[in-house]
């Protein structure tokens, strides 16, 4: 392909030469690669996948747009046919696919069983530190008005203590932190508690750290796809997924506040 976008197509056969499925972008690296992006491209349809001359710097290099990250002036490039990473890591070989082992004893001799077969991915972005104002409120880091998971890292003053996390999940990230855990009302016993718990951590001299993901890839009999965080089931997935990814692999204790 010859054209504005042809570095573009260059940058992407190259990562496919060395096996990289899933290549992430900002659009800021992709105006440098081709001299400079349109205004048009903080609309989601100018990285459709047809229809644009832009969509075929990608598709000749055997990549198409997986997910478009407006806020975040990002992209994601994924080869079809080939499994993704997972959210924690930047690229992976081809093949990297998880191949389901053969459900021998699923069905016992008896009518065959359906298989659910579904995987969660997800990377924790750091926001900040949990803070208290002049006024002795809590002090949480500027967060968007937008669906997502958030964790919050309790590490005590107390020597030896091991580190306490709670992780949560809603529609509105700046309205819970921001609001229901800064200001809860009397009836709202969950942000009451975590409001307790944050205050006593603090005057203990505990420090708190905040991450969130506001995106996440679902996979589905292997092949992935963008988990809808909008949706509380998706949510509610990616949190549980989250929960048990702490639970096996780090010592901290998890706060269950119901």
């Amino acid at each position: 392909m010859a054209g504005k976008y042809h570095p573009l197509t260059r940058h992407l056969s190259a990562a496919a030469a060395r096996g990289q499925c899933n290549i992430e972008m900002s659009f800021d690296e992709i105006a440098e690669l081709v001299g400079g992006l349109p205004p048009s491209v903080a609309q989601r349809q100018w990285w459709a996948n047809s229809g644009h001359v832009q969509a075929s710097s990608w598709l000749t290099a055997g990549y198409h747009v997986e997910q478009v990250y407006l806020d975040r002036r990002r992209v994601r490039f994924i080869r079809p046919g080939q499994d993704a990473p997972t959210a924690t890591q930047a690229t992976r070989p081809a093949h990297c696919s998880a191949e389901v082992p053969p459900s021998s004893g699923l069905s016992n001799g008896g009518p065959a069983r359906q298989l659910v077969d579904v995987r969660v991915a997800l990377a924790w972005q750091p926001a900040g530190a949990v803070t208290l104002d002049a006024g002795g409120k809590l002090l949480f880091p500027s967060l968007d008005n937008v669906p997502g998971l958030y964790r919050l890292t309790l590490a005590s003053a107390i020597p030896g203590a091991r580190r306490r996390i709670y992780i949560g999940e809603t529609e509105n990230l700046r309205r819970r932190l921001a609001g229901n855990y800064r200001n809860p009302g009397p009836t709202q016993q969950t942000s009451l508690r975590i409001n307790a718990l944050l205050h006593e951590d603090l005057a203990r001299g505990a420090a708190i750290e905040l991450a969130i993901a506001t995106d996440a890839m679902i996979y589905l009999d292997g092949e992935p796809r963008p988990l809808d965080l909008t949706r509380k089931a998706g949510r509610l997935l990616a949190e549980n997924a989250a929960l048990v990814h702490a639970h096996a692999t780090d010592d901290a204790e998890i706060v269950n506040l119901g």
